[in-house]
């Protein structure tokens, strides 16, 4: 179709890969990495994307005013309450909550999430200590 775009004039075989991830991580490490690298984008805007940002789902951001029904969203959507889940009429929230789904429920403080390698929250590390707490 586009014979301009090979030198030589022969069709290259696609590439093959497991899941959309996979292919993405691959996409990045060799084409948009270097670049990013020779130009130095990681000094002056963003760290480079790891594994975890390639593997873990999805996330979603609930903002707004308090008393706007946020948390009571997130309790209707799990079905139960929530470690660290306070409704008021007052503003109750003065930190955030990373709701994830697993095998058994629990509370994992920010210190210890930001340093887990499997999670997409490694660059919260550079908001120090008093953020992550």
């Amino acid at each position: 179709m586009f014979s301009w775009a090979n030198k030589d004039g022969k069709k290259k075989d696609p590439e093959l890969f497991q899941t959309v991830s996979d292919g993405l991580k691959r996409l990045y490490r060799t084409k948009l990495f270097p670049l990013e690298d020779t130009y130095r984008f990681h000094d002056f805007h963003s760290p480079a994307l790891e594994d975890a940002d390639f593997d873990n789902k999805p996330m979603v951001l609930l903002v707004g005013q308090y008393s706007t029904g946020k948390t009571t969203f997130i309790r209707h959507l799990m079905e139960q309450d929530f470690p660290g889940m306070r409704i008021g009429p007052e503003p109750t929230t003065d930190s955030f909550i990373a709701v994830m789904h697993g095998e058994q429920e629990g509370l994992i403080p920010g210190n210890a999430l930001v340093v887990d390698p499997k999670k997409p929250f490694r660059k919260l590390n550079a908001f120090g200590n008093a953020f992550l707490n």
